[in-house]
């Protein structure tokens, strides 16, 4: 089999600076998807819809009707779980960014139209074509992102940019 794996520079570090902002790679502990009926309001109290802000080290960013990514460890082991919940670690499917500073939005919305004054169950968005998860984290002016590793390296191409 040809071994294509020279073509392609390897991943590289994704933090930068520029006035107003930063961007940094943000190492987490675990990220599972938890689906099933009713696991919106199984984690109520540490769901994180649009534009709310994420306190603590655990909580549970609402995907949609059926699905969050639990950011931390929810005391379940991957697999099935009595009363219809499914459990899969992806830690390892994204690489998460914080990007901060007075122009953090004003960045970001260079690649979505992101109103803050606009609600929304679910965190998931499109940035310069690439769905990821974005919310708040720590602050008014400082948000997180979750990119498909996959589409990490186009992320950090366009944020330079």
């Amino acid at each position: 089999m040809r071994n294509d794996t020279a073509r392609w520079t390897p991943p590289g570090p994704l933090s930068m600076e520029a006035p107003g902002v930063r961007v940094s790679e943000a190492p987490l502990p675990r990220q599972v998807y938890i689906s099933g009926i009713g696991v919106l309001d199984r984690f109520e109290h540490e769901r994180v819809e649009w534009p709310d802000i994420a306190a603590g080290e655990t909580y549970a960013l609402s995907l949609r009707r059926d699905r969050v990514l639990y950011v931390g460890d929810p005391g379940l082991a991957p697999g099935y779980h009595p009363g219809g919940l499914a459990v899969t670690d992806v830690t390892d499917g994204y690489r998460v960014l914080d990007v901060t500073g007075p122009t953090a939005l004003d960045l970001l919305r260079r690649g979505a139209e992101l109103r803050l004054d606009r609600p929304s169950r679910s965190v998931m968005r499109r940035v310069f074509g690439i769905d990821i998860l974005l919310y708040r984290r720590g602050g008014e002016l400082s948000f997180r992102l979750h990119i498909p590793r996959a589409h990490a390296q186009a992320l950090a191409t366009h944020l330079r940019a």
